[in-house]
């Protein structure tokens, strides 16, 4: 069984009826359910199963409830929790099978933030998209109050200014690691190290930017790869990149970068992202359509004046 499955489950036939018999009026206004690691992702296997993994689940208060009831209830369930739970031992937990947490430092903590954004504002750095992605792709089993479903639809994907500049990111990280950097002066070198480095960047960029363009987040680069093999257009981009890594011939690597590149910009494109009217189809193509839009909009300003 996989970690979610089991923990779901755990969730379901004991810590449900255990709430709801010994805390009947705090059940009806909790929210309970798996949020981060790396089975919420279903990518845990035998190396992943040696910490945070098992029969475990989160519960989730308002400040108010979490300040009168939740040492008691964290003490009550960790006391009773089942451990082995049908055959099922959970790993690298401590001893803590239920994590109780508070709804407003859970998000504090975990993406710098002290309530749900408003449009544009608010939102937390980019550093913190990872969380936002498991967050998004996380499971809540019940939630009484809506108060963490809240939190959770403010915060389902970006606005567009915000994903448009994510998107001139990675972008900017696929030239300059791509056509700019490897076609231009690292394939001529040779370097086998500046070459893989350059490459892990490239790489990095266009799965990042195929799960953008699909108005998602991206997660951190430990399982990168394994969700960005979940997209419906990562079929296009997949063989290409596992030869662009598995094969030490500069001319044809070369080639895979540049039609890699093509792909990105046509599905750019596509997407409507772009214009085409950007010059170069590998030299930022997102950046130099928003260039020609802001002096559009920096003319019409001017004749209005």
């Amino acid at each position: 069984m996989k970690g979610l499955e089991i923990a779901r489950e755990f969730f379901s036939s004991w810590g449900w009826p255990f709430l709801t018999e010994r805390f009947p009026d705090l059940a009806n206004r909790i929210a309970a359910g798996r949020l981060l690691g790396s089975d919420v992702l279903g990518g845990d296997d035998e190396v992943s199963r040696d910490h945070d993994w098992g029969p475990q689940f989160h519960l989730f208060l308002s400040a108010e409830d979490y300040a009168t009831s939740g040492s008691e209830l964290s003490e009550a369930l960790n006391v009773a929790a089942p451990n082995p739970w049908k055959g099922h031992k959970l790993a690298g937990a401590g001893d803590k099978s239920v994590q109780v947490q508070s709804i407003p430092e859970w998000f504090q903590k975990h993406l710098k933030i002290a309530q749900p954004p408003t449009g544009t504002t608010g939102w937390p750095a980019t550093t913190e998209e990872s969380t936002l992605y498991f967050l998004r792709h996380g499971e809540i089993w019940v939630d009484g109050s809506g108060e963490l479903s809240a939190w959770r639809s403010s915060l389902h994907e970006y606005p567009d200014q915000i994903l448009r500049q994510r998107l001139a990111d990675e972008c900017f990280r696929i030239w300059q690691h791509g056509e700019y950097n490897f076609v231009q002066r690292m394939a001529p070198r040779r370097d086998p190290m500046a070459i893989a480095i350059c490459l892990g960047e490239f790489i990095t960029g266009v799965m990042r930017i195929v799960l953008l363009m699909d108005r998602d987040f991206t997660p951190y680069w430990k399982w990168l790869s394994f969700e960005f093999r979940k997209q419906p257009q990562a079929a296009g981009y997949a063989s290409l990149l596992e030869e662009l890594v598995s094969i030490h011939a500069i001319e044809r690597q070369v080639d895979i970068v540049q039609k890699v590149c093509g792909l990105v910009h046509r599905q750019l494109l596509d997407g409507g992202w772009v214009t085409g009217r950007g010059g170069n189809p590998f030299l930022l193509p997102l950046l130099n359509d928003r260039i020609e839009l802001e002096n559009r909009d920096g003319d019409r300003r001017g004749m209005r004046s």
